[in-house]
C-alpha cells in the first residue's frame, strides 16, 4: 500500500468511513492528511465516497535528516500487533538514549493504544496524521525507506529492534525484568497467527494439553474472534480439559496477557505482548527464526522448526504464504525455491489475491515446517522450564 495524502470537501466523521479504533472522532475539511491505510485508500475511492473526497495522491517518502531534535517515525503500512510492538519497542529505546527532544509515531493502526503505554512517545496517531501536524516534525523517518535490512520484512523477516538499533548506531537500554521463580499452576497456550505457516497443529496442541493436564497444570487456551481459526480448534480431543478464552478485541487479550503465569506461543501479537510485560514461557516458531524475535529477551525460550525439503529450510523468512503465479502456498508446497520465486515475479504481487481463503486450507493441510515441529522435544523443554 503506497503513502497518501487526501483533502475532503467537508466534515466527516470516523466512525461513517467505518474506520475502526481510530484516534481521532473527525476529519476536517480542506485539510491535507496523510496516510498508509489500505482501508481508507479503498474507502475514499469507492464511487459513493466521490462527492466527499476532494483529492487524494499518490506521495514520495522524504528522506530523514540526521541532526534533527524533533522527529516523526513512520511505519509500514497495516503493521501486525506484533511488529508495531518490535518498532515501539525500538523507538523506546531510542529515547531512551536521549536521540532526539521530541518524538512522533505514525500509522501504527490499532496498536495505537499499546504503544502509548510504553514507548513514551510524545506523540502517536493512528491511522492518518494532517499536514499541519507533520510541520511541526524537523524530519520524517520511513523506516522500510531508512533501513534496508526492513524492507521485505513479510518475505525475509528481520530482527526489528536490532536493525534501528544499529542505524542509530546506539545500544538497548531495555532491560528484561526477571522474576523470582514463582510456583506456577496455570499455563495459557496461545496457537493462533494471522499466517497458517505461523500457526500451530491442532496435533501438537492436543498432545501438549494432554502432557499437562496429566502434570496437574491448569490450562488456558487463547483463540479470539476469527470464525476460521475458532472453528478448527473446536475439533481438539482436549479441548474440554481447558478454559477457552475468546478476547474479542486487542485490550481485552492485553488484559488477559497481563494475568499469566507462563505461555506457550506461536509467533504472533500475544507473543510481543507478553515481551511487553517480561512473562514467561517458550515459542514454537516454525518460519522465522526465533532469535529475530526474543531479541535480548531471556524469559522466553524457543524451540526452531529444522524442517529441510528440496526448495526450503526453515527458518525461511516468510511470515505468510504467498501468491506466485496466482497460486498460494509456501516454497515448500509451491515447490519453488526461494530465489526462483523472487527472480520470476514482481515483490508487490506476492501479496496479492485473497490469501485469507487460502488460510483454511493450510489448516488441514500444514506446510512443512509445522507438520515436523517434534513434540517430544517441546516435552522436554516444557519439562524443564516448569521444574
Amino acid at each position: 500500500m503506497p503513502f497518501f495524502s487526501f483533502i475532503l470537501n467537508k466534515n466527516c466523521s470516523t466512525s461513517s468511513l467505518d474506520l475502526k479504533n481510530c484516534d481521532v472522532e473527525y476529519i476536517k475539511k480542506d485539510t491535507k492528511y496523510f496516510s498508509k491505510n489500505s482501508s481508507i485508500w479503498k474507502i475514499l475511492n469507492k464511487k459513493n465516497n466521490q462527492d466527499l473526497l476532494k483529492e487524494i495522491n499518490i506521495e514520495k517518502h522524504s528522506k530523514y535528516l540526521p541532526k534533527s531534535e524533533k522527529i516523526l517515525f513512520c511505519l509500514p503500512p497495516n503493521p501486525g500487533i506484533g511488529d508495531s510492538i518490535e518498532y515501539g519497542l525500538a523507538i523506546k529505546n531510542i529515547k531512551l538514549n536521549k536521540i532526539f527532544k521530541e518524538i512522533g509515531i505514525a500509522f501504527c493502526s490499532n496498536a495505537h493504544e499499546i504503544l502509548s503505554h510504553f514507548t513514551e512517545a510524545d506523540n502517536i496517531y493512528s491511522d492518518f496524521i494532517s499536514e499541519s501536524q507533520i510541520k511541526k516534525y524537523d524530519t520524517i523517518f520511513h523506516f522500510t525507506s531508512e533501513i534496508n535490512l526492513l524492507k521485505l520484512q513479510k518475505y525475509e523477516r528481520e530482527n526489528i529492534e536490532e536493525a534501528i538499533n544499529n542505524f542509530f548506531r546506539i545500544k538497548n537500554k531495555i532491560l528484561n525484568k526477571n522474576f523470582a521463580n514463582k510456583k506456577i499452576s496455570r499455563i495459557s497456550i496461545f496457537p493462533i497467527s494471522n499466517s497458517p505457516i505461523r500457526t500451530l497443529p491442532i496435533n501438537l496442541i492436543d498432545n501438549i494439553i494432554s502432557h499437562l493436564i496429566n502434570k496437574k497444570y491448569e490450562v488456558d487456551l487463547i483463540l479470539g474472534n476469527d470464525q476460521i481459526t475458532t472453528e478448527h480448534f473446536r475439533n481438539l480431543k482436549n479441548l474440554n480439559k481447558c478454559k477457552v478464552y475468546n478476547p474479542s478485541n486487542l485490550k481485552d487479550l492485553v488484559k488477559y496477557i497481563k494475568t499469566i503465569e507462563f505461555g506457550v506461543f506461536c509467533d504472533s501479537g500475544p507473543l510481543h505482548i507478553s515481551k511487553i510485560y517480561n512473562k514467561k514461557g517458550i515459542l514454537i516458531s516454525t518460519s522465522v527464526d526465533s532469535k529475530k524475535i526474543l531479541y535480548e529477551n531471556s524469559n522466553i525460550t524457543y524451540y526452531n522448526s529444522n524442517f529441510k525439503s528440496n526448495y526450503c529450510s526453515a527458518p525461511c523468512g516468510l511470515t505468510n504464504i504467498i501468491n506466485f503465479n496466482n497460486e498460494h502456498g509456501c516454497y515448500y508446497s509451491l515447490k519453488k525455491e526461494k530465489k526462483l520465486v523472487f527472480e520470476n515475479t514482481k515483490i508487490h504481487l506476492l501479496n496479492r489475491g485473497n490469501l485469507k481463503k487460502s488460510y483454511k486450507y493450510f489448516l488441514n493441510n500444514p506446510v512443512g515446517c509445522i507438520e515436523s515441529i517434534n513434540y517430544q522435544k517441546i516435552k522436554i523443554f516444557l519439562d524443564e522450564l516448569l521444574k
